[in-house]
């Protein structure tokens, strides 16, 4: 009984308390004697000492009448309006779990700030995934504690937006690194059996996904998780390159934004920077350069600059049509 009690007043206190909004002895007797539980006044003050023995903030106002809030929680407000924007954004989560898991963030807060930052949650994205990528990323960090081997199948989309499995519904073997979440995107990196490689996949594009009973667990000792996210353009596979890159000022927060603050910049002619980054170039990597237009320009080396401009010369010939 007596535990029960403690739980219903912790959580009254955790729901309809804050720094604005405090309940007296007697408010919480009548709130409690609301849920069946009868209580003695010295009894409140017993409990309380228990639940602030137990690590809970519980505040007191000293007064005619004593006065009791929750002060300092797990999360503050900004915490949780930015862990609601960032559930709301991320493409890998669906509508329905978007809902949920906002709920679950807003419990750690009292209803009353809950109601104040909930029309303040930017609404969720219009490209939120139909299945859910977050129990296929618990299955994958399950095997990578367990040293298992994974399988699945991949899909992609035709014309028609059908899901179409690849290569005739190859089953893929793989033994994951990783689960990473990248530009919005949950991706798997490991060793593939198919490549022979360590490769990515988008985990929103796995389907089928099961881990394999067989001990056949393959992981290099010197991969390096970090190296190797740094050397690419969005978790694209091509060939590592040092590449010189010629930068309109302006853009700096850009590059060290992709490339991060590690990278060696020397100065250009007035109103530029050169950058020198390790990549692997890839379709992808062009595509990144083609949006500054013209701002930032491959430098060298020439292999990397005659394959920006073959890309850039299917394209106009394309669009010419």
């Amino acid at each position: 009984m007596q535990n029960n009690r403690i739980i219903r007043l912790l959580a009254i206190l955790l729901s309809e308390t804050d720094d604005d909004h405090k309940l007296t002895t007697n408010q919480l007797i009548d709130k409690l004697s609301e849920e069946g539980i009868s209580v003695h006044r010295n009894t409140i003050a017993s409990d309380i000492e228990i639940l602030k023995e137990a690590g809970y903030d519980v505040i007191c106002e000293k007064s005619t009448q004593n006065k009791y809030f929750i002060g300092k929680r797990s999360f503050d407000d900004a915490e949780i309006k930015m862990l609601c924007d960032a559930v709301s954004a991320a493409h890998f989560i669906t509508e329905k779990q978007t809902t949920e898991l906002i709920k679950k963030l807003l419990k750690n807060v009292s209803i009353y700030t809950a109601k104040r930052i909930k029309p303040m949650i930017q609404s969720p994205t219009g490209s939120k995934v139909s299945d859910s990528s977050i129990y296929v990323a618990d299955m994958i960090n399950y095997a990578i504690s367990n040293k298992k081997q994974i399988q699945f199948q991949y899909f992609e989309y035709n014309e028609k937006k059908d899901k179409i499995l690849k290569h005739n519904g190859y089953i893929y073997e793989v033994s994951p690194y990783a689960a990473v979440w990248h530009e919005d995107r949950y991706y798997l990196i490991g060793y593939s059996k198919k490549h022979d490689d360590i490769a990515n996949f988008r985990i929103d594009r796995m389907t089928n996904v099961s881990v394999s009973e067989e001990n056949k667990y393959v992981c290099p000792k010197d991969f390096d998780l970090k190296e190797y996210l740094s050397s690419k353009i969005k978790v694209f596979k091509g060939k590592k390159t040092e590449v010189c890159l010629k930068c309109k000022s302006k853009h700096m927060k850009a590059i060290l934004d992709y490339f991060g603050y590690e990278i060696k910049t020397t100065n250009a002619e007035k109103g530029y920077f050169n950058a020198i980054i390790e990549i692997e170039l890839s379709p992808t990597f062009y595509a990144w350069i083609f949006q500054f237009e013209g701002d930032i320009i491959i430098q060298s080396p020439q292999n990397a600059i005659d394959d920006f401009i073959k890309t850039a010369e299917i394209i106009i010939e394309v669009h010419s049509k």
